[in-house]
């Protein structure tokens, strides 16, 4: 009897544990479902990033090759689009997953596009100039560019230091939108000498805007182009803006949670020439001799020297195994690019003498390593677009396809469109020699106006030359060797300085060293595409533009290559090169004002 109040004890003290244990279990099967819940939203957030990433990527599909075929087109500008992915794709989260998408001022015909100056342009067009979309508001007469505000009107966009900026064009930098007031590049607002700022606001339904008035809609700049009241972004009647895709990734849970990613991208055309010497395998700049110079500037807002010397020149060299770029004693002023290294950092990639360099300043003092690793990528980006037949080319003024012995003048200064011409040989103390054969001191063909030559054969010039006159430009297709001679009047004069107006594009395959050579010592001015051969200089050369081809040599000392950084932003170059598109720039929207209500 003594011991039953004992018992009760013990059987008190079982059950306070038993009732603590079941509160933990309690608190831990709630945690763990909390922790659970977490986890699936933790996941589910992933999930929409890569649904809205890959919207980005559809998107961009589609505007590259102009098929919108299945999405909704609105006021002819607009294209959007739902996906939904199945859901078994996402194991046994429960996930279901759709994909909205939309893209203003798609390409409906031609709707958005690099002005050229073979297209007759109509109102409603969209191009990419210099670095700016314009809209085209009034037929303008034929190749009236987009610089003349009669015809056209600018789109506002983010701030570049490549853009050609003229006065009108607005600019966004720091959240501020910025008026340009005097032509410029790399002046940055807020320069009060070339820009004002510009009153701007989200747009409001009940705001009655002007003309040229600006406002923010899903975080992007709209300019007004038709007076109005209550007509909401982006209606292309009544507002402009860069061509842009939103893509908005959705992640629905079993218990409904709905988990979303918004990414907006502009888009612009990918350049054909971002680096100064582009080799999409071996990049040898290891010169003997007096050190190559590298560097760059911008034609567009000033000739070569002085201040207008930059440093953003890169050398890019793709080859994935051994040495993909050699500076020997090469002085790269700006980047070299080249694919990672398995060992050390740079020196199984860059070979260097006694005074290769990369580095940011014009004279330095030679650090150990030669090399400023702040300067070095390892993702080179070295594009190779599609060369199209030339179509459309007719016989020379002669009446044949041979061009005469001496010289010969080709095109019109001032034409509208260019004259394209077709070239199998070239007449010489009466031989016939494949494609262009500049052999002497009278052999000089002079380009006086816009053209175009399909040459079927080589592009010798031994002691005659090429002129490009200040009114003319020209594109050179050729399929054989290049061999522009070092002799003290040979070469390609361009007279315009302007590299985008000379363009030598090769398709010859012949891919061994000795063989491709450009070594005229008169100032080139121009770029060269030879995307599958071997293209090698010599002493003295002074190439300003840039070079693209599949290796790349300047075997001997004393040249210099000065990149011209307009070539960035000046979308199409060459009529017959293929010009895609790419992202310029892309954010993930938060969830305040600069979202946009998708499908």
């Amino acid at each position: 009897m003594r011991r039953r109040p004992q018992r009760a004890s013990v059987v008190l003290v079982a059950l306070s544990c038993v009732t603590v244990l079941g509160i933990a279990m309690v608190g831990l099967l709630a945690l763990s479902n909390q922790a659970m819940k977490l986890s699936n939203r933790g996941y589910a957030k992933a999930v929409s990033k890569q649904l809205a990433e890959m919207g980005l990527e559809l998107a961009l599909r589609a505007f590259n090759g102009n098929s919108f075929s299945g999405w909704t087109l609105t006021n002819a500008t607009t294209a959007a689009r739902t996906l939904t992915i199945d859901s078994r794709r996402y194991g046994n989260s429960g996930i279901t997953a759709t994909v909205n998408i939309r893209v203003d001022h798609y390409l409906d015909t031609r709707k958005a596009t690099v002005w050229d100056v073979l297209t007759n342009y109509a109102a409603n067009d969209f191009v990419w100039y210099q670095g700016v979309w314009y809209l085209c508001t009034t037929a303008p007469p034929a190749k009236q560019n987009p610089l003349n505000p009669t015809y056209w009107k600018s789109a506002p966009e983010s701030w570049t230091p490549y853009a050609n900026y003229r006065v009108g064009n607005i600019a966004l930098a720091g959240g501020t939108a910025y008026r340009c007031t005097a032509a410029n590049v790399n002046q940055s607002p807020p320069d009060a000498a070339f820009w004002t700022a510009y009153s701007t606001a989200a747009w409001n339904a009940t705001t009655a805007y002007s003309v040229d008035d600006v406002a923010f809609s899903g975080g992007l700049p709209y300019r007004c182009i038709s007076a109005h009241t209550a007509q909401a972004p982006p209606n292309t009647a009544y507002w402009l803006s860069a061509p842009v895709i939103y893509a908005e990734g959705v992640a629905m849970l079993p218990d409904t949670t709905i988990i979303k990613t918004q990414l907006r991208a502009t888009l612009a055309p990918a350049p054909l020439f971002p680096n100064a010497a582009g080799a999409t395998n071996y990049a040898n700049l290891a010169s003997g001799g007096t050190a190559w110079k590298v560097d760059s500037y911008s034609s567009v807002s000033d000739a070569y020297g002085g201040s207008n010397v930059g440093s953003s020149a890169v050398v890019a060299g793709g080859k994935t195994a051994g040495t993909a770029v050699s500076i020997g004693n090469t002085r790269v002023r700006g980047y070299v690019a080249a694919p990672p290294a398995a060992t050390a950092p740079y020196a199984p990639l860059w070979n260097y003498g006694t005074s290769g360099i990369v580095t940011t300043t014009p004279a330095p003092t030679i650090p150990a390593t030669k090399i400023d690793l702040t300067r070095v990528s390892r993702s080179p980006y070295i594009p190779q677009f599609d060369i199209q037949n030339v179509s459309g080319a007719g016989v020379l003024p002669n009446g044949t396809t041979v061009l005469a012995d001496g010289a010969t003048v080709l095109g019109t200064a001032g034409a509208a469109s260019p004259s394209i011409y077709n070239i199998i040989g070239t007449s010489d103390a009466g031989n016939v020699y494949s494609g262009i054969y500049l052999s002497d001191t009278a052999d000089i063909l002079t380009i006086s106006g816009p053209v175009i030559l399909k040459v079927t054969g080589q592009l010798y010039t031994a002691s005659g030359k090429i002129v490009i006159t200040a009114t003319g430009s020209l594109e050179l297709y050729f399929n054989g060797q290049l061999w522009v001679g070092s002799s003290a009047t040979s070469g390609i004069q361009n007279e315009t300085l302007d590299p985008k107006k000379c363009i030598l594009v090769g398709t010859s395959s012949y891919n061994t060293s000795s063989y491709h050579y450009y070594w005229a010592t008169y100032p080139f001015y121009g770029t060269i595409y030879m995307p599958n051969a071997y293209l090698s200089t010599w002493t003295n050369v002074k190439i300003y533009g840039a070079i693209s081809a599949a290796n790349i040599a300047f075997p001997q000392g004393g040249g210099e290559l000065h990149y011209d950084t307009s070539l960035r932003t000046a979308g199409k170059i060459g009529t017959f090169i293929d010009a895609p598109y790419e992202i310029a720039e892309w954010r993930e929207l938060t969830d305040g004002s600069d979202r946009v209500v998708l499908p």
